[in-house]
C-alpha cells in the first residue's frame, strides 16, 4: 500500500437514532435521512478520513473516553467503510472508537467491475474470497493497522490499541477469521464474524460468529446457510462462540440502514390492483448488489391506484435493514467487553460454545 496523509473529507457529523437494532419499538422516517428506530437518540460523532488511499470511517459517542477501547470493522463486498452502521452504532454507543474501512479498493468497487456486469457473480465471489485475494487483504489490513498504531497526532493516536476487537461481515468475516499476528507481534484481543463463509480459520484468538438460518448466499457458492457452521466447528475449543439467529437473512445481518427514498420504493400497496404482468426485480436495491439479491425482490402484479403503503416488499433492502438484530447486537457488545478484559465469555442461552 503507498503511503498517503489522513485527509479529512468532511466535519465531525452529529448522528442520532442510529442504534435501530439495540432498542427495538417504533421506526423513524425523517425525509433524507436514515430509516431507523426513534429510541433510544445516541449522538455520534462520524468523521470520515482517508489513510494510504484508503477511505476511513471514524465512528465514537460523545461520551467514548479520549483513551477508548477499539473496533476495527471490515466490510462485505462491494462495501465500503460506511456499511454495518447498525453495527457500528451498538459499538460505538458501548464506549468504542469504531473504525471501519474496506482494505482493498477493488472489494469497494466489486459490483462495478466487468464480472458484475457481465452478471458472472459467482465468478465474482471466487476471484474476491480467493486465496491471492485474501492474502492481499490481509497484508493491506495489517499494514493499515501498523500505521494506525504509530505514535502522532491522528485523531485515533489516542485510542487504545491494546484493546481492540476486530470485527468484519462476509468477505469481512473471512478476513478477520484468517487474521494472523502482524509482523511487529501485535494481536487484538477478539475477532467477531458476522455471515461468516465455509472455511479453515487461521486465527486463534476467541472469536463470536454471528449468522442465521435463513444466511442464504447471493453469490451461489453457499448452497445452504447451515454451511457456514463449518467455520465455527474448525475453530478450536474453547476459542469458539456461534450466535445462531433465525430467520435473519444475509442482507439483515449486513446492519445497513436504508434512506427514506429508498424505503418509498419500497412499499407494498393495499387495495386492487390495476394493470398486471410479471412483477420487476431489484428495486429494493440489493446490500450486496447482485441484482438485488440480498434485497429487491420483485413487486407482483401492478400498482394499486391511490393504496397507501403496507410496509416494505419481502426481501426488499428496506425489509432486510428492519431485521430484529437485537439479540445480536447485544451480546457482541457484552462478548468484546469480556473476552478483551481477559474474563470468560458471557454464559447465555443464546450462545453455543465450542
Amino acid at each position: 500500500m503507498t503511503a498517503a496523509p489522513f485527509l479529512p473529507t468532511c466535519a465531525a457529523l452529529l448522528l442520532t437514532g442510529l442504534l435501530a437494532a439495540c432498542a427495538g419499538g417504533p421506526h423513524a422516517h425523517h425525509a433524507g435521512r436514515p430509516v431507523a428506530d426513534a429510541t433510544p437518540a445516541v449522538a455520534l460523532q462520524v468523521q470520515v478520513l482517508e489513510l494510504a488511499g484508503r477511505p476511513l470511517r471514524l465512528t465514537r459517542s460523545a461520551a467514548t473516553p479520549a483513551r477508548a477501547p477499539v473496533v476495527v470493522f471490515v466490510p462485505g463486498l462491494g462495501q465500503d467503510s460506511d456499511a454495518g452502521a447498525r453495527w457500528v452504532a451498538a459499538w460505538a454507543a458501548a464506549g468504542y472508537a469504531v473504525l471501519s474501512v474496506q482494505p482493498r479498493a477493488e472489494d469497494a468497487a466489486a459490483w462495478r467491475s466487468e464480472l458484475a456486469r457481465q452478471g458472472e457473480f459467482r465468478e465474482l465471489g471466487r476471484l474476491h474470497q480467493g486465496e491471492a485475494a485474501q492474502r492481499e487483504r490481509l497484508a493491506a489490513l495489517q499494514q493499515l493497522l501498523t500505521r494506525l498504531r504509530q505514535p502522532g497526532d491522528a485523531p485515533w493516536s489516542g485510542w487504545d490499541w491494546g484493546q481492540v476487537v476486530l470485527a468484519g461481515y462476509e468477505l469481512g468475516a473471512q478476513t478477520v477469521l484468517d487474521w494472523r499476528a502482524a509482523d511487529d507481534g501485535w494481536q487484538p484481543r477478539a475477532v467477531i464474524a458476522i455471515s461468516p463463509p465455509p472455511m479453515q480459520p487461521a486465527t486463534t484468538l476467541p472469536a463470536l460468529l454471528i449468522t442465521s438460518d435463513a444466511d442464504g448466499d447471493p453469490l451461489g457458492l453457499v448452497t445452504r446457510p447451515a454451511e457456514r457452521l463449518r467455520s465455527f466447528d474448525a475453530l478450536a475449543p474453547g476459542q469458539a462462540w456461534l450466535l445462531d439467529l433465525t430467520a435473519v437473512s444475509h442482507a439483515g445481518l449486513a446492519g445497513n440502514l436504508v434512506s427514506e427514498a429508498w424505503a418509498a420504493q419500497d412499499q407494498h400497496r393495499g387495495g386492487d390492483f390495476i394493470g398486471g404482468g410479471g412483477g420487476r426485480r431489484g428495486q429494493g436495491g440489493g446490500t450486496n448488489g447482485a441484482n438485488g439479491a440480498n434485497g429487491g425482490g420483485g413487486e407482483g402484479g401492478g400498482r394499486a391506484a391511490g393504496a397507501p403503503p403496507r410496509g416494505p416488499r419481502a426481501g426488499s433492502a428496506t425489509e432486510a435493514a428492519l431485521s430484529d438484530l437485537r439479540p445480536a447486537l447485544r451480546l457482541s457488545v457484552v462478548f468484546a467487553e469480556r473476552v478483551r478484559q481477559g474474563l470468560p465469555a458471557p454464559a447465555d442461552p443464546l450462545l453455543r460454545a465450542r
